[in-house]
């Protein structure tokens, strides 16, 4: 029995020692990552908004007058379309008297050639004498130069005849226009509105209706006074018309209508704040107030044509005159130069007569060079009107639609200031705000993926960086700075002021190493892992410094340094 009891406790220690030797060599376990490559992508995520590419606010340079009104709200323009123009006339009559001043000085230029081209001729018959032939054929020249000279003279006289003329009847309509519109000036005054007043041929004129506008009551009775002593005027006017200065008569009636239009405006006001007024007489007050006002209106419109007519006569006759009295004085010129050329022939020529003749050349040859300066003075002149009539007609500098327009035909437009507003049709991109701490990693042509509130998530637009502001913007107390990005393809869906999410696509890499950034770990500003190795057929965990590169928006990140594929690392 003790035996047995020995061998017990001997099997038993055994046991216990084998136990001991299988725990302490059992490896110990671990969970692992292995390191692998894969792709690997960088985003910048922010939020932005869908803005036109181009909107542009209009304006003016200088003050003028509105004279057309091409487009309203909403309107499709294209480029160097007109939207506004500004009253130009006075411009365009300045441009078409500097234009027939051009081809007078063109017309001196090539006098002024021919002439040089005469007295190189006679420098050179001078010396070398003049044959019979050649005076023959002089004489010749002379008479036929008189005889042009005749002619023009008698085509000036033409011209003046017809200019006196066409003047002069454009002046006989001006009496038939303004008692026609005396005509409607009076029946504005005492018959269509008539019925508003009483004793209105009395100093003391009165309404006949109520109004709440007593400042309008006010403008109106003593403004019905005023109108009759201007009809008297206008009256007294058309009696003594003639036609030593029909044009002042013009401009005189035009005062008169704008005069009765304001008080017929007035008038307006009145009826519109009546009290206790019916509205049948109040719409026919309103009526006839209108028709009166129609009227008025095409009167002065028809005075405005007539003045404008004479105007405009005036600058072609002075031109045809000017243009005639030129072919005359070249004639006079050519008759002179013929007569000379004639005298000199027959005449022979002296050493002094052929000095004179080469100083006559080097004349005409600095008449070349001063009708050139003529020239360019006048072109630039021509230019620079062209360029002011220019800034009197708004055009629209994008192919867009508008989104506002302050202008009306009439008003008064003061400088630089925005009337008219032009967004891009279709075009549109995309402005955000990103941090300072992610700008760096923003270029341009990044690729973006957008996502518009309105249609969801499933719905992606594909956009590019095409600008970085480089000053910043504090938001917040952030340091922020403006990035501009465009669709790569336009779409109908897209409309300004879309809120968008955009994943901003900062850097893209293939088939690198990569591992969790989780499993990453910095000491002293470096990077470490811990790496799981088997060393003795035991698992031993190190601590390996790497250099890691691009951080994935996927949770990964490149190791460009320190492990190779395969690698095992586990959690810090």
């Amino acid at each position: 029995m003790k035996i047995k009891k020995k061998y017990i406790f001997v099997i038993i220690g055994l046991v216990i020692i084998i136990l001991f030797v299988l725990l302490r060599n059992k490896e110990e376990s671990h969970n692992f990552v292995i390191v692998e490559k894969s792709d690997l992508t960088q985003e910048v995520n922010v939020t932005g908004r869908v803005e036109a590419a181009e909107n542009v606010d209009l304006a003016f340079e200088k003050t003028g007058k509105v004279a057309e009104v091409n487009v309203a709200i909403g309107d499709v323009v294209a480029i160097s379309q007109s939207m506004v123009i500004l009253d130009n006339a006075d411009l365009k009559a300045q441009l078409t008297q500097a234009e027939a001043n051009l081809e007078s000085v063109r017309a001196g230029l090539n006098q002024a050639r021919a002439m040089l081209e005469t007295e190189q001729a006679n420098l050179k018959e001078l010396k070398n004498g003049a044959k019979p032939e050649d005076i023959q054929l002089s004489e010749t020249k002379v008479a036929s130069a008189e005889k042009t000279l005749v002619n023009e003279k008698i085509n000036l006289e033409n011209v003046q005849n017809k200019a006196d003329v066409d003047l002069a009847n454009l002046y006989d309509d001006v009496e038939d226009i303004l008692n026609s519109a005396y005509f409607y000036a009076d029946d504005a005054v005492n018959k269509q509105v008539d019925d508003l007043f009483s004793n209105d041929n009395s100093e003391l004129p009165q309404l006949t209706i109520s109004t709440s506008d007593s400042q309008a009551k006010i403008d109106a009775e003593s403004g019905r006074l005023t109108i009759k002593n201007i009809l008297i005027s206008f009256k007294s006017d058309i009696d003594n018309f003639n036609l030593d200065n029909p044009e002042q008569f013009l401009i005189n009636g035009e005062d008169y209508l704008n005069s009765i239009r304001d008080f017929l405006n007035r008038l307006n006001d009145v009826v519109n704040n009546a009290v206790n007024l019916s509205q049948t007489v109040s719409n026919t007050y309103k009526s006839n107030i209108n028709t009166a006002r129609v009227n008025i209106n095409a009167s002065i419109s028809s005075i405005n044509t007539q003045r404008q007519a004479i105007t405009s006569q005036k600058n072609t006759n002075k031109n045809n005159i000017a243009a005639a009295q030129a072919q005359i004085n070249t004639a006079e010129n050519n008759l002179n130069l013929a007569k000379n050329e004639l005298a000199l022939k027959k005449s022979g020529a002296t050493d002094e007569q052929i000095k004179a003749q080469e100083a006559k050349v080097e004349q005409a040859e600095t008449n070349i060079v001063s009708q050139g300066a003529k020239i360019r003075q006048v072109e630039a002149e021509i230019k620079n009107i062209q360029v002011q009539i220019e800034k009197t007609i708004l055009k629209s500098p994008i192919n867009g639609t508008v989104t506002r327009q302050d202008a009306k035909v009439g008003e008064i437009i003061s400088p630089n200031v925005s009337i008219v507003s032009v967004i891009s049709q279709n075009d549109f991109g995309l402005k955000a705000n990103v941090p300072e701490a992610d700008i760096a990693k923003i270029k341009e042509d990044n690729l973006v993926k957008v996502v518009l509130d309105a249609y969801g998530n499933e719905v992606v637009f594909a956009a590019k960086i095409t600008s970085i502001d480089p000053a910043e913007k504090i938001i917040e107390g952030v340091a922020t700075y403006k990035i501009t990005a465009s669709f790569i393809d336009q779409d109908e869906r897209i409309k300004s002021g879309m809120t968008a999410d955009m994943d901003i696509i900062t850097a893209e890499k293939k088939n690198v190493l990569t591992i969790p950034s989780r499993m990453v770990f910095k000491k002293d500003n470096k990077y470490f892992v811990k790496l799981l190795e088997i060393q003795e057929k035991k698992e031993v965990v190190e601590e390996r410094e790497i250099e890691v590169g691009t951080k994935g928006t996927e949770g990964k990140i490149e190791v460009i340094g320190g492990l190779e594929e395969g690698d095992k690392i586990i959690m810090p």
